[in-house]
């Protein structure tokens, strides 16, 4: 990634402790690149190891491609700093992830923004990006860019966040202990929002416990005198939260929250009434599904935490509300729809899809068949999460077609049900029988098609090949 900014040396080698080997304190860069590839002149290159490459290996590509600079944890083969120019600035560091998330947080203290931090089990990119759309009607906010919510993505959207800002809304992601609050201590949070507390990463958080404590560190490592937001109707949360010192804003359908929603379905649409510290307001929105409205909840009650007044808030949802809800996207062909909710997938957030989906196809009159795909890191839990959610889809599907090295564990689920269902061992092989499938056993015609999966299963060709058979072009 690139991230085009204006840093100087001197701040980059007090911020990360490091050690300044060549070049001098003065030397100015456009941007930082992690990534040679796509690296600019006058960029500086900072080098991290990965799983399949080490950034250390390309650090003569990046100076022949301009780089005024390298950020190293160690010195290379081939690299003799005497032998550069003392244009270029190399910097000497004990780990560059580490440091990386060091100049970050020195970026983030330096432009002294209100931050606004988003995480849990499933909805946090959708809820971030609400977030942004309501509270940039108030201040000048930016966001993290996409997905970037792990440790390289976060601090480099933060270092692309210009000086003048007010308010930066960051999501952050996890799958391993300690990270939620490493991303945390980064970000130094005034407002924290947590969507919900459920199965996910659990090869590397272990169990429920583990997944609730490493979300809960992100509550621990805010402001003392900020504000947390959170989901009421999740019980978890719910009781953990009393122990925080920090004020709340409770956001759900149950009675006792904060932020009370309230929702009716119409033929077309959602009708949803807010109700917050004796004010309410009632909003038609696009037919999306309770849980974003939940989300919605969830980001105005983020808001008000950031300073903007409820009578404020409301009189800016219906300016933004066709570009709410932008995840899954909704495909209307010849005589059926297709969902594409590809973007990824864990047992909360496809039971989620499912009651959502049910909800469209009976407003349409139309049939629900699921595409489920594995829903992966789930560790020792992954057969009986799998079946759960088979069973799940069997209450709410006319038929369903599973895809993956669980697809027989979530027809164990679904055919106790007694509805017809297909597996496949993996997407290639889903789309070599695509045309038979469709035109024998599962007849598009009347029906809406859910699709969801992790996004190692990439299962958005499905999405076009539907496109490309029956889209005329519509992709």
């Amino acid at each position: 990634m690139n991230v085009e900014n204006r840093f100087i040396t001197e701040e980059i080698v007090r911020a990360t402790s490091g050690i300044l080997i060549n070049g001098d304190m003065g030397i100015r860069f456009r941007g930082i690149s992690t990534d040679t590839r796509i690296i600019k002149p006058g960029y500086l290159f900072w080098a991290l190891k990965g799983e399949r490459f080490d950034g250390h290996d390309f650090w003569k590509e990046a100076i022949e491609k301009g780089a005024k600079g390298l950020v190293l944890s160690r010195i290379p083969t081939g690299l003799k700093p005497e032998e550069l120019p003392k244009t270029i600035s190399i910097i000497l560091v004990r780990d560059t992830l580490s440091a990386l998330g060091d100049f970050a947080a020195f970026w983030r203290k330096k432009l002294n923004f209100h931050a606004i931090a988003v995480a849990g089990s499933c909805g946090k990119t959708t809820t971030k990006e609400i977030i942004h759309s309501l509270i940039s009607k108030f201040y000048r906010a930016e966001k993290s860019k996409e997905n970037y919510n792990n440790l390289i993505g976060l601090p480099l959207s933060i270092l692309s966040f210009k000086e003048g800002i007010e308010v930066g809304v960051l999501e952050l992601g996890t799958n391993i202990p300690g990270e939620i609050k490493r991303l945390a201590e980064i970000v130094y949070p005034q407002t924290s929002v947590l969507t919900c507390i459920a199965p996910e990463h659990l090869e590397g958080l272990g169990d429920m416990e583990g997944v609730l404590k490493e979300e809960l560190s992100l509550f621990e490592k805010t402001d003392s005198s900020g504000t947390l937001v959170y989901n009421f109707d999740d019980t978890l949360l719910r009781e953990k939260v009393k122990n925080f010192s920090q004020k709340k804003i409770s956001v759900g359908f149950e009675e006792g929250a904060d932020l009370r929603l309230f929702c009716k379905e119409e033929k077309d649409s959602l009708k949803l009434k807010v109700i917050f510290s004796g004010k309410e307001k009632e909003f038609e929105l696009p037919y999306l599904g309770k849980h974003n409205l939940l989300n919605l909840g969830l980001a105005m009650g983020a808001c008000v935490a950031a300073g903007v007044e409820i009578e404020k808030l409301f009189s800016v949802v219906d300016d933004v509300k066709e570009g709410l809800f932008t995840r899954a996207k909704i495909y209307e062909l010849s005589s059926f729809f297709v969902i594409d909710d590809t973007y990824n997938a864990n047992p909360a957030s496809v039971k989620a899809a499912l009651e959502w989906a049910a909800s469209l196809a009976k407003q349409k009159e139309k049939k629900l068949v699921a595409i489920l795909g594995d829903m992966k890191e789930l560790g020792a839990a992954s057969s009986q999460l799998h079946r759960e959610v088979g069973a799940e889809a069997g209450k709410f599907c006319a038929s369903a077609i599973f895809i993956g090295d669980f697809a027989e564990e979530y027809a164990e689920g679904f055919k106790e049900i007694g509805k017809p269902w297909k597996c496949f061992k993996s997407v290639e092989e889903f789309l070599e029988n695509f045309s038979t499938l469709f035109k024998e056993d599962f007849s598009p015609e009347g029906s809406i098609f859910l699709i969801k999966g992790s996004r190692a299963l990439a299962m958005e060709r499905i999405t076009r090949k539907f496109l490309e058979e029956y889209g005329e072009g519509a992709l």
